[in-house]
């Protein structure tokens, strides 16, 4: 099968197409199947205008000079190069959305045409008052998402959440769960061997984009942690779509902080920072609020989390469940307020055991569930059942 992924955006500073799309492309390629992504990296314009193949894999970033229409012009130009017989849609929104809806309008105008896959990883409508849209662009974006989704072929869908959202919105609609994966796990690899004990001081990671819970929420779990383990230090990583967001926090977080507790603030986290980062850690949090937002995502970073071996204490909610499944982590109720929240880590801080159990059951729960071997393996078997309904 020829294939070809079409991104909303470049490889840098958003995730979805480099953590998620290019994974998946890349093992598809390994697989036998001639596949192109194309990029319009609007937001790193400096990658636009080269290309590069990795066996069966070619990835085309396009230049974003001129504007919207010259952009769609070149991927549409990059489209018909590549003759696919499946085009995958990466977010129904965007440029991508928009090369979604010209496919549809040629199937329209000629009768026939490629199956069109779409690739829903966020419920996108969820995160307009964060990240500020204007009204217009909201409204556009919002009916993108809609009409992508009822204007496919079929779908793939990185949460249970969004797996059922698509169900009852595009009733019929052929859908696949598939969730983010992790790389290179092979039966006998050894277990990262997790941080290094600190038997004087704990010391909890954060990662958060400064949307997954409210800035009273936090302090309030912080300064719980802190009566519970006086010393704790606690690393908060991550960027904020909104700089105001992470101010808001800040405040909070250092009105919480009391004598003896350590508050560092890491920010932005390059792939080549996380080792040390993760070797700091005795623990990870993903507090989470039971909310659209954070029901329809999966985090990248969770799974990346548990596979280098943090012990993590997750809310129960969306993603977080299945991932921590099996004992891979320590999972709270979704209602359980901060205080409970910080009774749980603070359980954890007190028992090696027990994180290395959570170490030794999350690895084995990656292993045998969100390998990208195989979910491309099961993306493959999606195709080739679309194919074979005509």
């Amino acid at each position: 099968m020829r294939i070809t992924f079409v991104a909303p955006f470049g490889l840098s500073s958003k995730g979805t197409v480099r953590a998620r799309t290019l994974p998946l492309a890349r093992m598809l390629a390994e697989r036998g199947h001639p596949v192109t992504l194309l990029i319009p990296p609007w937001d790193a314009p400096a990658e636009g205008g080269r290309s590069w193949e990795e066996s069966c894999l070619r990835v085309v970033s396009v230049s974003v000079q001129g504007g919207l229409p010259w952009i769609l012009a070149r991927l549409w130009r990059e489209l018909g190069r590549s003759q696919p017989d499946i085009v995958h849609i990466v977010k129904p929104r965007a440029y991508a959305g928009l090369v979604q809806w010209l496919l549809w309008q040629r199937r329209r105008w000629r009768g026939r045409g490629v199956r069109i896959v779409l690739d829903v990883d966020d419920w996108e409508q969820a995160w307009e008052e964060v990240a500020g849209y204007p009204c217009l662009l909201a409204r556009f974006l919002a009916w993108q998402e809609e009409w992508g989704i009822r204007h496919a072929d079929a779908v793939t869908a990185a949460s249970h959440w969004l797996a059922d959202r698509v169900r009852a919105d595009a009733p019929g609609t052929p859908v696949l769960y598939l969730p983010n994966g992790v790389p290179g796990l092979q039966e006998g690899d050894p277990l990262p061997e997790g941080p290094a004990p600190e038997p004087r001081t704990a010391t909890v990671l954060w990662f958060t984009r400064f949307v997954e819970v409210a800035p009273s929420w936090m302090a309030a779990f912080w300064q719980a942690l802190q009566r519970l383990q006086p010393g704790v230090h606690l690393l908060v990583a991550g960027q904020a779509l909104q700089p105001g967001r992470a101010d808001r926090f800040r405040a909070a977080l250092a009105g919480a902080t009391v004598q003896g507790g350590a508050l560092e603030w890491v920010g932005p986290v390059t792939p080549d920072a996380l080792p040390s980062l993760y070797a700091r850690s005795t623990c990870a949090v993903f507090p989470a609020a039971d909310v659209p937002l954070n029901q329809a995502k999966c985090s990248v970073r969770l799974a990346t989390t548990l596979l280098q071996g943090v012990p993590v204490v997750a809310s129960g909610v969306g993603e977080q469940v299945h991932y921590g499944q099996a004992g891979a982590a320590r999972l709270v109720p979704p209602e359980a307020t901060p205080e409970e929240f910080a009774q749980a880590v603070a359980a954890l801080l007190d028992a090696p055991g027990q994180r290395q159990q959570l170490r030794e059951r999350a690895r084995a729960r990656l292993h045998a569930r969100y390998d990208w071997a195989r979910l491309a393996g099961e993306l493959e078997a999606f195709y080739r059942q679309l194919a074979e309904r005509g």
